[in-house]
């Protein structure tokens, strides 16, 4: 059985039932972000084709996407046109190819339990290094605090997922509780953090300032 998981087919059924009773609260939650930015530069890292942009009311900011698979970033080029204001490809493990405090607002959903335990801490330091002073981290992650989400991971998803050709077990090497989570992004710099669980408490909605 192969354990490749091609991340780019999953996007396109994320805002569908069944997985929209996890993404729905995210996308709910993101308006939410961006209607507390201070500025308009926004960030998405890990956006795939970021099929939520359709979803919120962005019309006052500027959005640059990126991602380290190009599929994403040309559909989302084609999805999104002129709304972008910018969309890139990511080498993996390289630096964010943006300057200091470049941005207001720098959002991440569901991104950082894909990276191995190394890679960390130093790619939540390039989210706080790209983030203007008083700017605005909303990242999202599985919370493996939840005794249901574990439940359903090693149950229903693994079925779905075997039924395509993979096994989840080894889908998220980084896996979150609140402290946690709390943990690395004040090892990072962040302050002023708020984690909270949304989605029947399957999601970890982060909100920190720089």
């Amino acid at each position: 059985m192969s354990e490749a998981v091609d991340y780019f087919a999953n996007h396109r059924h994320k805002l569908k039932f069944p997985w929209s009773l996890y993404h729905r609260p995210i996308v709910s939650a993101l308006e939410a972000a961006l209607g507390s930015s201070l500025g308009p530069e926004v960030l998405n890292v890990g956006s795939g084709p970021f099929f939520e942009l359709e979803e919120v009311d962005a019309s006052e900011r500027r959005i640059t996407v990126c991602d380290i698979d190009p599929r994403a970033v040309e559909l989302a080029q084609k999805l999104h046109g002129e709304r972008l204001a910018g969309a890139d490809v990511l080498v993996p493990g390289a630096p964010l190819p943006y300057a200091d405090a470049r941005f207001d607002l720098v959002v991440s959903m569901d991104v950082i339990e894909h990276l191995d335990e190394a890679a960390l801490l130093p790619w939540v330091r390039e989210l706080h290094r790209v983030l203007a002073p008083g700017g605005l981290l909303f990242l999202t992650t599985p919370n493996y605090a939840s005794k249901g989400l574990v439940l359903i991971e090693q149950t229903a998803l693994e079925l779905v997922a075997r039924r395509n050709g993979f096994s989840r077990k080894d889908l998220h090497p980084s896996k979150f509780t609140p402290a946690r989570l709390e943990r690395l992004l004040a090892d990072a710099g962040f302050t002023r953090q708020d984690v909270v669980p949304i989605a029947f408490g399957w999601v970890l909605a982060a909100h920190a300032r720089r």
